[in-house]
């Protein structure tokens, strides 16, 4: 997953890439779903993909970040192979079933969504944890630091 990961960022652009970033996101999607699991259990409004976003963080991106960066999110819709239409007026809909089925979508929702975080990315196993529960999961998710760390020694 980690080659997937480093060449769809890659694919957006080098910055968005960085090693950092890549361990980040590959980590987030182990905490979040093992990869195995692409919708949390419960009605429409959960999240989805590996890296169980929920599809307002989707239309926010779309909305509050990429609308005023039109070559980046043309891009992203290239990449995605995904009409303009999802970017330029998106929906909640849309984006549930984009962050369900389409790889790519997940891992660059999941990277712009650290992007936006006005801190820099964290380098070690236990400042991973803590920004992934403080900008990832919140204080609102039942995730926690010793469960980010848990997971990714386990499993990473």
């Amino acid at each position: 997953m980690m080659t997937v990961i480093k060449d769809t960022l890659m694919e957006v652009g080098s910055k968005y890439a960085s090693d950092d970033a890549v361990i980040l996101v590959h980590r987030t999607g182990l905490v979040e779903s093992k990869y195995q699991y692409l919708m949390q259990v419960g009605g429409d409004n959960i999240a989805r993909g590996f890296f169980q976003c929920e599809p307002w963080v989707a239309v926010s991106l779309c909305n509050d970040y990429l609308k005023y960066r039109e070559s980046t999110m043309k891009k992203v819709a290239d990449i995605c192979y995904l009409d303009w239409k999802h970017f330029t007026s998106p929906t909640e809909d849309d984006w549930r079933e984009i962050l369900t089925t389409n790889i790519k979508a997940m891992i660059i929702v999941c990277r712009l969504h650290y992007w936006r975080v006005p801190k820099p990315l964290p380098k070690t196993l236990d400042d991973q944890a803590v920004y992934w529960k403080a900008f990832y999961n919140t204080s609102k998710g039942s995730g926690t630091v010793d469960h980010f760390k848990e997971i990714v020694v386990k499993n990473g």
